[in-house]
């Protein structure tokens, strides 16, 4: 699970949270994806929440966050 293209972007940060609120994945590169594992352990099937900070040339804050379901 990733971030679609969204053209040139900076300041990416890309956080998924599990149901306790512990951060499972993080980065700062819009091309890295989340398969699904955290500290090398495949996670359980459950939702999780993404966050998404970045700032790009057509707006200086961009925000969005949602959820994600893992299905195995």
């Amino acid at each position: 699970f990733g971030a679609k293209y969204w053209g040139f972007i900076t300041d990416f940060d890309f956080s998924i949270f599990n149901r306790w609120g512990e951060r499972v994945f993080n980065t700062k590169s819009p091309t890295q994806c989340w398969d699904g594992n955290y500290k090398g352990n495949r996670q359980k099937s459950d939702v999780y929440v993404y966050i998404i900070r970045a700032k790009s040339f057509c707006e200086a804050s961009i925000f969005r966050k949602g959820t994600v379901a893992l299905i195995r």
